[in-house]
């Protein structure tokens, strides 16, 4: 399960949810990039391996960079210099939103506009549930896990005190105290036969 969660978490979500996001040259995004504010600057042989979700602002693609999935834009425009590519889709919102390819630029899937905005309501509520559903699920269960092993150390450390014995005579002791007591004619024989079968009987 923790493989599971940790390959669905890699493959997934990285956001800059304001300002002008900016992947440098020669560096790699694993997963998919969703930006709601800000232009987006991919510089030379950068590479996003997802997805580029983008609702406010332009993409800049540079030279030989590449996004492994597809380009999702609800606004601005696509701009790719040469050697770029895009290895999936390209969809767009609106008709208005122009995609200016350089020469040796590519896109490998297919450019689509006029996309419904429910459509593209439902790719980013379901790059979102792809993402930040497991990203919840992983939390709680790590909440879970340390409240639970919380519980166990604190079960460990519950120690049961045994109450301490009262310190008592031994019986020797208390037959010798009884004997002296006899001979010093403190007590009589009566008395010194009943407390010597008491103290004997608690034995």
């Amino acid at each position: 399960m923790i493989v599971s969660i940790t390959l669905i978490l890699t493959s997934c979500l990285s956001a800059s949810f304001s300002g002008n996001y900016v992947l440098g040259a020669g560096q790699t995004l694993r997963g998919n990039l969703f930006v709601t504010s800000g232009s987006v600057t991919l510089e030379a042989n950068s590479r996003v391996t997802g997805t580029v979700l983008l609702t406010s602002g332009e993409l800049h693609i540079g030279e030989n960079a590449q996004v492994g999935g597809d380009v999702v834009l609800t606004s601005g425009d696509l701009y790719q210099a040469p050697g770029s590519v895009v290895h999936g889709d390209v969809i767009l919102s609106s008709s208005d939103i122009a995609v200016h390819q350089s020469p040796g630029s590519t896109v490998e899937g297919k450019t689509t506009s006029d996309i419904a905005p429910f459509v593209i309501s439902v790719l980013t509520k379901g790059l979102l549930l792809y993402c930040v559903l497991p990203i919840i699920v992983l939390i709680a269960i790590i909440l879970g896990l340390g409240t639970w092993l919380g519980r166990q150390s604190k079960k460990r450390e519950k120690v049961v005190v045994a109450p301490a014995p009262a310190t008592t005579e031994d019986a020797e002791t208390k037959l010798k105290n009884l004997k002296s007591l006899l001979d010093q004619g403190l007590i009589n024989e009566t008395d010194y036969e009943s407390k010597k079968a008491d103290i004997l009987g608690k034995m």
